[in-house]
């Protein structure tokens, strides 16, 4: 049998919703005054917000792809600024490349013309406003550190150079045939386009519609097309945080990456030492392999002189009769590399070269007979290019040290490694000692040792461990009685989070909580220092694992108000991962189901639209690795069905005169036959 109550609360929804669209096409007096406003929320932020949020962070070759270019910087006097002046010849494909980018970054800052595929003489003007603008946000590259000389590591950031833009220096940014008056596609601007009423107006596309056929990048013919090649000059003031006037050691460093093809010269005036020493570079290197995605510091640093490159960086150092020191560098970055980058690095003072000395050891090296620990079953690294660089030291710099390792008992395999680092292979055979001597040249060109170390190599500990992670991880460590007491410290690390305990070995198992990390892959490292041996660290291959626990949720109140009910509760979730809900009644989605903090509560439900009976509410919730945990609740809305139930009808408020809006017609009316229509079928049954 057809629901009655049913059909009258259905045609009671269709006709306020009737009524209210006749409302809604009535506009009132406050909105047929409020203006119309096309813009989005960013395009009504300043142009300088725009500019920095489009610029910030990009670099030169960014914004203007090049063939080849040639930078100028010339240090002022103190040593606190520099001119930079550059050229860049853009051509072939490339020149559409810098159009299309420049069009783009028009349309992103919400200039008039830009996003739109061409580029206008009437733009020019504006094109080398915002461009102005914009390569004042953008990362010159440089970066300048006074003392003694360092590649940086965790913490240090290179980029601290930044332009200059004011009255006094003002940045400069010229075009040559940007828009080309004979491009194969030129064409006069569009009324609409017109960014201007006056005066004459072409555009061009930001590439050829036909580059296959209609490309000609002869210039020589004054009437053929010249799309095919662009001019860009730069000249601007560049100043740094790092005072090298007062230094007699500073290091300049400049990320190379995307720089092809490019010349760069550095003029630095006259700085002698309070001896008269001159200015001079004691070291320039390339340093490859840095992912230039990554912002943050990237495993351990090499020691200044341990970089490797492929020698797509060369430095000429020129020595001027007037004292000043010229440094000329050219840069051919393999752009099929990336995002595997380039940084280069030139170390200046003006005090006099140190004697000519036989390589040391440093006070961090282990001492002689030393224990130097490495993992069981893996080859490995025992004295590594970076251990290396901390232990042992050159006059010359770390790359005039060659260091060559013997085994002198065992069984173990030793090699060195393409890199220089030394390596051991421990396949379960006799642990081995090695005999490790440093060696240079000397003033005959004649190779020269320094004093030799034996270091004995022993796997410190075995751990044993279970891959699936719990909320509190047992590692077992055991050790044989001759190895020495340490302290050791597991670390579990996922991308995120970290957890760490750390004990004496031997000693209790070594206990971590696990709380702070998410479900899913872990890693595990180890950390571990005693007396008579170097400090031990390892980043085991193993993947362990997490797995996710479900939610916990439950029901605080479900209440009736006249026919609307809803369930609210708390929830919680053991591994902090964020909690999705989902509602059914009896089987079918049931609305919505909102959180604050850790509580969470459905929408009201109007349970009169429902037949006469049970009904069974299922609330589900999910946490991010989509373990769920689903709870019930029933629900009986025969209450609302009882023979003289009769709701009570809200108060009539009628509209205030002075509201400005147009009731719609028969709304009254409309409400009495609804109250009316309930009334009777509350009375059928």
């Amino acid at each position: 049998m057809v629901n009655t109550r049913q059909l009258l609360a259905n045609a009671m929804i269709l006709l306020m919703i009737g009524a209210t669209t006749l409302g809604i096409l009535t506009p009132s007096d406050d909105l047929l005054r409020e203006p119309v406003n096309p813009q989005n929320t960013e395009s009504r932020q300043s142009g300088e917000e725009l500019i920095g949020a489009a610029c910030e962070g990009l670099t030169f070759e960014d914004m203007f792809v090049y063939s080849y270019a040639r930078f100028s910087v010339d240090i002022n006097a103190d040593y606190a600024s520099a001119q930079v002046s550059a050229v860049a010849y853009i051509n072939n494909s490339l020149s559409d490349q810098v159009r299309f980018d420049l069009d783009d970054l028009i349309g992103t800052v919400g200039a008039p013309g830009g996003a739109n595929g061409y580029l206008s003489n009437q733009e020019e003007n504006m094109i080398l406003d915002i461009t102005d603008d914009c390569i004042v946000e953008t990362n010159p590259r440089f970066g300048f550190r006074t003392g003694e000389p360092h590649r940086g590591g965790e913490g240090v950031d290179w980029k601290n150079a930044s332009w200059i833009n004011d009255e006094a220096n003002p940045l400069q940014l010229e075009y040559w045939n940007l828009f080309p008056p004979h491009h194969p596609d030129n064409r006069s601007c569009p009324p609409q386009s017109r960014l201007s009423a006056t005066g004459e107006c072409y555009e061009v596309p930001v590439a050829p519609s036909d580059a296959a056929t209609t490309r000609n990048c002869d210039t020589t013919d004054a009437t053929a097309p010249d799309e095919c090649q662009i001019i860009v000059w730069l000249n601007g003031t560049m100043t740094w945080a790092a005072d090298l006037a007062n230094s007699d050691y500073f290091t300049i460093a400049m990320n190379t990456t995307n720089m092809t093809n490019a010349e760069l010269i550095m003029n630095f005036p006259e700085k002698d030492s309070n001896d008269g020493d001159p200015l001079r570079v004691a070291l320039f290197e390339e340093c490859d392999g840095r992912i230039v995605q990554h912002e943050m510091h990237q495993g351990s640093t090499p020691p200044v002189g341990g970089c490797t490159g492929d020698g797509t960086i060369t430095e000429t150092v020129t020595e001027n009769s007037d004292g000043s020191l010229t440094v000329q560098v050219h840069t051919d970055f393999d752009l099929n590399t990336w995002p595997v980058g380039q940084d280069m690095f030139a170390d200046f003072t003006n005090q006099p070269p140190p004697p000519n000395d036989p390589p040391q050891w440093t006070a961090a090296a282990p001492a002689h007979d030393d224990k130097i620990p490495v993992p069981s079953g893996v080859t490995v690294d025992f004295i590594s290019v970076v251990n290396q660089g901390l232990w042992l030291t050159d006059e010359a710099g770390f790359s005039a040290i060659d260091l060559n390792c013997v085994r002198l008992s065992g069984d173990w395999t030793i090699a060195e490694a393409a890199d220089r680092a030394w390596q051991v292979t421990t396949n379960g055979q006799q642990a081995s000692s090695v005999e490790c001597t440093p060696y240079d040249i000397d003033d005959n060109g004649s190779a020269r040792a320094g004093d030799p170390r034996v270091f004995d190599l022993f796997v410190p500990f075995s751990m044993t461990y279970n891959t699936d992670i719990q909320a509190s991880h047992t590692f077992t460590i055991d050790t044989q009685d001759a190895e020495p007491v340490m302290e050791v410290t597991v670390t579990l690390f996922q991308e995120g989070g970290t957890a760490s305990s750390t004990g004496t070995i031997p000693g209790d198992a070594i206990v971590v909580d696990t709380g702070s990390l998410s479900p899913g892959e872990i890693q595990l490292r180890v950390h571990a220092t005693g007396e008579g041996m170097s400090d031990f660290h390892y980043t085991f291959d193993t993947i362990l694992m997490k797995s996710s626990q479900p939610p916990t949720i439950s029901i605080s109140s479900a209440e009736f108000d006249g026919s609307m009910w809803q369930v609210t509760g708390v929830f919680s979730d053991p591994d902090g991962e964020a909690v999705t809900f989902t509602i059914e009644i009896d089987g079918a989605a049931g609305g919505e189901i909102s959180t604050s903090g850790n509580t969470w509560s459905s929408q009201q439900i109007n349970f009169d639209i429902f037949s006469e009976g049970e009904h069974v509410v299922t609330i589900t919730a999910c946490d991010e690795s989509n373990v769920c945990t689903t709870i019930t609740e029933t629900v009986d809305n025969s209450f609302l069905f009882n023979t003289g139930n009769i709701i009570e009808p809200p108060a009539i408020v009628a509209e205030p005169e002075d509201s400005g809006s147009l009731p719609a017609p028969g709304i009254a009316f409309i409400v009495v036959a609804v109250i009316g229509a309930l009334m009777y079928a509350g009375r059928r049954d």
